[in-house]
């Protein structure tokens, strides 16, 4: 079987590596100049930047198994140690998050009412209703309102920089509903996963797990992927139209004759897979169009050490929306990972816009950078010197927001598609924003492709 995929980011690379495991023929068609989407590890000035995900944890198997089949297996590389400490921006200081219940209780994150009612939750009946909430509502619901403002808030916003009274919990967080839907609560659910941990069974649904990356950042992955794919990994290819002919399907792409495949993947951001199917199948065209995307940006800055109000003892710090702040979170990256920074110097990386700032995309870079120094100065405890490095990456269709009714709407394209024949989808905009996700899809494809009614 021939097999077009379109995408050439995380997903689509994944993907056509394991269909071409499973013996398909494939051709994987980008548009950009270079592959990897938003997975971009940039080398300057002795600084390694990431200009989208930071890392995966190795705790969710699919990257570091692909990894190691790209034959990264030896430069699989851990965050330091010092990684393990993080923190909150919370009453207008940064304060460490708690390593464990006895942590918890003596720290100051929550009130003592706050503190009480989340020790609660235990006693909080299971939701059994079907309708769609909100990661908001559910964690209010579980462990309060306090709790769910200024814990669960900030996490979300690390990971999607969304709105949680917008986001849906089966989508975005799934396997925090399955801990209430099998255990009936959340800390039930993660003793019944401690217990499986001892007892030497798998436990898929934790959150455990280490930062892992490469010595080169990410885009080793993408450079491994896309060289063993070899001359069938394209770039400046960007796919012009679909078209059914008999049994098979012709893609029409820039820079080349038409491709005839068997079967097509698409791993397009979900505005460009509504695009494609429109006129094969225009039923998917409204669910996919109504995926939204956050903007976002990275600003990332070198400091001199000895100028910095407070050593870079962690990982970083998100901020909740709460403390009305203009960042969104802020990692120290060369304490994650040391030596990407100069000798003497830190490199901190600082996520800014989402869904509370989207108007700060629409800032010069120096107007931007400016902003996030006076912000690292006012979170971090005292006034930061000029950067001596700088670098701006703009993503204004940044984190695919999984708001409620999203499995709803991926269904329904799914369904659309489905009399078709051949045409698949995947990307971080519909199954999953991780790394971990996006390869999982891509495990998933070569049943999916290669089933025949």
């Amino acid at each position: 079987m021939k097999v077009a995929v379109v995408g050439g980011g995380i997903s689509g690379l994944a993907a056509a590596w394991r269909l071409r495991g499973a013996g398909c023929e494939v051709v994987l068609l980008e548009a950009d100049p270079c592959h990897g989407g938003k997975v971009r590890s940039e080398a300057v000035d002795g600084y390694l930047v990431e200009h989208g995900p930071n890392g995966f944890l190795d705790s969710r198997r699919q990257v570091l198994e692909l990894a190691r089949d790209a034959g990264l297996g030896a430069r699989i590389t851990q965050a330091d140690l010092a990684a393990a400490r993080r923190y909150l921006y919370l009453d207008g200081a940064l304060k460490e998050a708690p390593h464990g219940p006895a942590s918890f209780l003596a720290g100051s994150l929550l009130s003592a009412r706050g503190k009480a009612r989340m020790l609660a939750e235990p006693f909080v009946r299971a939701r059994r209703s079907t309708e769609d909430e909100s990661v908001l509502d559910f964690a209010t619901r579980r462990i309060g309102r306090e709790a769910a403002e200024r814990l669960v808030d900030p996490m979300v916003t690390g990971i999607f920089a969304g709105d949680t009274s917008r986001l849906s919990l089966r989508a975005a967080f799934p396997r925090l509903h399955r801990l209430e839907q099998d255990h009936g609560g959340l800390m039930r659910g993660m003793v019944a996963m401690m217990r499986a941990r001892k007892a030497g069974l798998d436990s898929a649904s934790g959150p455990a797990g280490t930062l892992t990356s490469f010595p080169g950042g990410l885009g080793e992955l993408i450079v491994a992927l896309a060289s063993g794919l070899g001359q069938a990994a394209h770039t400046a290819r960007p796919v012009r139209a679909l078209e059914r002919i008999g049994h098979r399907w012709r893609v029409r792409a820039a820079g080349g004759e038409p491709i005839e495949a068997d079967a097509v993947v698409l791993a397009t951001p979900t505005d460009v897979t509504a695009r494609l199917v429109a006129s094969v199948a225009p039923g998917a065209v409204g669910p996919l169009e109504d995926i939204r995307y956050a903007p976002a940006a990275v600003v990332a800055l070198g400091f001199p050490v000895g100028g910095l109000p407070r050593p870079l003892d962690g990982f970083g710090y998100l901020v909740p929306s709460g403390e009305r702040r203009r960042v969104l979170g802020v990692l120290w990256s060369s304490t994650i990972f040391p030596g990407r920074a100069p000798a003497g110097h830190a490199l901190i990386r600082t996520i800014v816009g989402g869904a509370r700032h989207p108007e700060l995309l629409d800032l010069d870079d120096e107007a931007l950078i400016e902003v996030v120094v006076t912000e690292l100065s006012v979170t971090m405890g005292g006034a930061l010197p000029a950067p001596v490095f700088a670098r701006v990456v703009r993503w204004p269709q940044g984190i695919p927001q999984y708001e409620l009714g999203h499995l709803d709407r991926v269904a329904a394209a799914e369904a659309a598609l489905r009399p078709t024949g051949g045409l698949h989808l995947a990307g971080n905009g519909l199954y999953g924003v991780s790394l971990a996700d996006c390869v999982a899809r891509a495990d998933a494809l070569p049943a999916i492709v290669l089933h025949t009614d």
